[in-house]
């Protein structure tokens, strides 16, 4: 199980950073964060691939417990690596490489503290020496600066990303990436659970007592149970951060799909309203452009023209309108937003009517319905809204009756 996990998942990851170095059709140049994704993938699948059984028994084979320096290494550098690309999405480049070169020196400190600790540690004494495993608490004190480094080095960079996580977390409006920030998160409570473990060990260990027996090697993710915290912890921490930090970035084009069939969707479910509304109110209309635009672009533009639109037209909003759609709405039984829009699009409609019959305008026009005030300066939630009421505006019997009812010049007299 342990070989099929630490073979197979790295393989995963390599074809996962080729995929973002391919080169791109027609010319069109990488994602600016493509060098560092690839890279944070790279450093994951070769941390994982020191945890595989084949290269700790040929490390072993060189020196006893190898393998440990070896893999702990690997994961010091998986770790850096998180925070570099967590560090490239939340600064500008030259700046995300000025915060990243301390770290770098840092990792390569403690790497040569841990090298020097290691070797200077006699083989008969390391971790899977009988005599250590039997006395760890009389265990030369080169095993424990090494363990100190490791895990001062580890703490702060988990720490790093949390702290650059929640940065990213803040700016995002992404769903998709939300939800990697919190298995981000997740990954890194479970490193900071085998880090708790690692110093509970070693305190057990000096005090004489073992908290944790068993062998050198794990037979399985949970046995012997130090396993769960020694091997499966930090191996579940690994795949939990590069699950949330590049499947996101890969459902991106995904999510931007969709965001983009929605723009394009709102803004033909607005057409109907607006070219009433523009008709009367010409001068909210912005310049023209192709018919090329974006559909990010055309919504943002329609939903500003509507909405100026409708302010303009608030002169002409006729309480009489909104009292009886709201009458309307209340008999056929509709509640929420939709009997908000109901009326909304009904007022609308009475005053695009009497802005063009050329009526007076109301003493006392109605107000806006919906929370106007809830949605300022949020464009997505005014689109939402003004979508609502487009399509009431079309659809909704009562919106008709109402409006035809009250034609100008009834529309005056009911003021």
């Amino acid at each position: 199980m342990i070989s099929i996990v630490t073979s197979g998942l790295p393989t995963l990851l390599l074809l996962a950073a080729a995929f973002w170095m391919r080169p791109r059709r027609g010319g069109t140049p990488r994602p600016s964060n493509a060098s560092a994704t690839a890279l944070l993938l790279v450093a994951w699948a070769v941390a994982i691939v020191g945890f595989n059984p084949a290269v700790q028994d040929a490390a072993d084979a060189v020196t006893r417990d190898l393998a440990k320096l070896v893999s702990n290494a690997l994961m010091l550098g998986a770790s850096l690596a998180v925070v570099g690309w967590l560090l490239a999405l939340n600064y500008e480049p030259q700046q995300a490489k000025a915060k990243l070169r301390p770290r770098l020196l840092m990792l390569a400190a403690v790497t040569a503290v841990m090298a020097v600790a290691f070797f200077l540690t006699p083989e008969d004494r390391r971790w899977s020496s009988p005599f250590t495993n039997a006395n760890w608490g009389q265990a030369p004190a080169t095993l424990h600066v090494y363990t100190l480094a490791y895990v001062a080095f580890m703490g702060h960079a988990t720490y790093d990303a949390l702290a650059q996580t929640w940065r990213r977390s803040t700016k995002t409006a992404w769903r998709v990436h939300r939800l990697g920030l919190k298995a981000t998160a997740a990954g890194c409570f479970f490193v900071l659970l085998y880090l708790l473990y690692k110093v509970v060990n070693t305190v057990g260990s000096l005090a004489n007592i073992e908290l944790f027996p068993g062998g050198p090697r794990c037979t399985t993710l949970v046995t012997p149970y130090r396993c769960a915290f020694s091997f499966t912890a930090p191996l579940t921490g690994v795949l939990l951060i590069t699950a949330g930090l590049t499947v996101p970035a890969m459902l991106w084009p995904l999510a931007k799909k969709r965001l983009s069939r929605w723009e394009r969707q709102t803004a033909d479910a607005l057409l109907p309203l607006w070219q009433d509304i523009t008709a009367v109110c010409p001068d909210v209309v912005l310049r023209t452009f192709g018919g090329s635009a974006e559909p990010d672009l055309v919504l943002h533009r329609r939903v500003v023209e509507m909405a100026d639109g409708i302010l303009t037209l608030d002169e002409y909003r006729s309480r009489a309108v909104q009292a009886a759609a709201a009458r309307a709405v209340a008999e056929a039984g509709h509640t929420g937003t939709e009997a908000e829009a109901i009326v909304e699009a009904a007022v609308v409609a009475g005053a695009i009517q009497a802005a063009r019959w050329g009526a007076r305008p109301q003493a006392d026009p109605a107000p806006q319905t919906g929370g106007d005030a809830a949605r300022e300066g949020d464009l997505r939630e005014e689109a939402v809204w003004l979508r609502s009421v487009a399509e009431q505006y079309v659809s909704s019997e009562i919106v008709h009756r109402t409006s035809a009812s009250h034609q100008p010049p009834a529309l005056d007299d009911a003021a």
